[in-house]
């Protein structure tokens, strides 16, 4: 059974930004199903959003127009799109990450994979905002690309 997962945008950033054909475990536990990927609109849309621009590009010279355009349809193609994201949580320290904590209260996540250290701390906190986002999705770990493949070896 795969497991429900939530990708943040770097995650994203980190699998165009290696060349074709080469992919870290994340984006290998999407295509051979060990984990079952959630996107929305708000997140797609961040996510061709932070790709495309100029100074992001500059630093990763294998994003390239073509490279997101694979991106974007291989996610297309391999995630479970959610069309209906409520609005149940708003982080109060950072509210532009609410996205991704809706996206994975609505689609029942077991994972939010990020780099972002905001989010990862959020996962371990005792402040209202944490104890509230467990209580919406008590199911939910807040994990890095590199703890998701350590957990993937195991499996």
């Amino acid at each position: 059974m795969s497991t429900r997962t939530v990708y943040d945008t770097m995650v994203f950033l980190q699998w165009a930004a290696l060349p074709e054909g080469r992919h870290h475990a994340t984006i290998l536990a999407l295509y051979d199903g060990a984990v079952r990927l959630y996107v929305s609109q708000a997140l797609f849309d961040e996510v061709r959003d932070v790709l495309s621009r100029p100074d992001v590009v500059a630093r990763s010279p294998n994003i390239t127009a073509d490279r997101l355009k694979q991106v974007l349809a291989a996610t297309l193609e391999n995630a479970e799109w959610v069309a209906d994201v409520p609005a149940a949580f708003t982080w109060s320290q950072h509210p532009d990450d609410d996205h991704l904590f809706n996206l994975a209260i609505a689609c029942k996540a077991e994972l939010l994979v990020t780099w972002e250290t905001r989010i990862l701390k959020l996962g371990a906190d005792t402040t209202p905002d944490a104890e509230r986002l467990r209580t919406l999705a008590p199911q939910l770990q807040i994990a890095t690309p590199r703890e998701l493949a350590d957990w993937l070896a195991t499996r």
